[in-house]
């Protein structure tokens, strides 16, 4: 039977998962905030043990459903990872820049709130299309990945776009720790003077998304509009029959941020930044981890067969 070394068969995305749990562990180390987090620490021990477990299992028992099951399962330890923000982001850095943020709007607009321009255009109607775009987000990286999973003949391109986009997702966690962020619905409520309402499910959506977050520090840099040009970038080179509908859809996403007050534009244009600076270098290093592993995986199987 097959020697379990997991450390040299990791995707790229499970290696990220992890490096993003060791780090969320770190963070609370040095921080001195073990007492108050240390059921996060012990749940990112188990994130890291569970994918270190599959990957073990995979390498004695390579079933082609337990392949299926690795090309997925971390989305969930990625969502974990970003719900363990709300509790950890003020404990690492409590400070608010949502001051600074504000005034780098104003400067934009000279000297007003975009999301108080906003209230000249507001109607129930497009409040709610917009409402029911936001809540969409997740489905846009999604379903570029399930088109590359299922309509190529292999799953390099499905690899190298998910990994990219974990990246994407990451880099957005770990740079809400530098600027902890409200939002527009936390920080300038008070200066709204219209109150944004829908037609049917608007209500429910905001709840619903509002519960599942709760008083998040998570909009600088906006891993929306980060996640949401990436998708877009990697459609073009991917998936360029899709590139259209990611673009439409993304350009629809990033103006509901603003309108539906969860995000400033500043945000989102450091989002869009950094969006582009993960599609310079990450689809490259995720070939360049792909690759590397084929030849390790040739050479081991090689020197097996050798042995025998």
């Amino acid at each position: 039977m097959k020697a379990c070394n997991p450390e040299k068969l990791l995707s790229l995305e499970e290696g990220l998962t992890i490096g993003m749990a060791v780090l969320s562990n770190l963070l609370i180390l040095f921080s001195m905030h073990l007492r108050q987090a240390q059921d996060i620490f012990v749940l990112n021990l188990l994130i890291t043990a569970a994918i270190l477990l599959v990957a073990c299992a995979h390498r004695r028992f390579p079933y082609p459903w337990l392949q299926s099951f690795r090309d997925w399962y971390v989305l969930s330890f990625l969502i974990i990872l970003y719900l363990e923000n709300r509790t950890l982001i003020p404990l690492i850095n409590p400070r608010e820049f949502d001051s600074l943020v504000m005034a780098v709007d104003r400067f934009l607009f000279g000297g007003h709130d975009p999301t108080v321009l906003m209230e000249r255009i507001m109607s129930p109607a497009l409040s709610e299309i917009l409402q029911i775009t936001y809540a969409s987000f997740y489905f846009l990286p999604l379903s570029l990945c399930v088109i590359l999973y299922f309509l190529r003949e292999t799953r390099d391109d499905f690899h190298v776009a998910a990994s990219t986009i974990f990246m994407g997702f990451y880099l957005s966690y770990i740079g809400y720790y530098f600027t902890p962020v409200l939002g527009p619905r936390f920080a300038m409520e008070h200066l709204q003077s219209v109150p944004l309402t829908g037609l049917w499910t608007f209500d429910f959506l905001r709840n619903l998304l509002a519960q599942a977050e709760g008083r998040m520090y998570d909009c600088m840099p906006s891993g929306h509009a980060l996640v949401s040009l990436l998708t877009v970038l990697l459609s073009w080179r991917y998936a360029k029959r899709y590139f259209l509908v990611a673009l439409a859809w993304t350009v629809l996403l990033s103006f509901s941020t603003v309108y539906l007050r969860y995000h400033y534009v500043t945000d989102l244009i450091a989002g869009m930044a950094l969006g582009v600076l993960v599609f310079r270098f990450g689809p490259g290093l995720a070939e360049a981890t792909m690759l590397a592993g084929a030849k390790e995986q040739v050479l081991s199987e090689s020197m097996q067969l050798r042995k025998e």
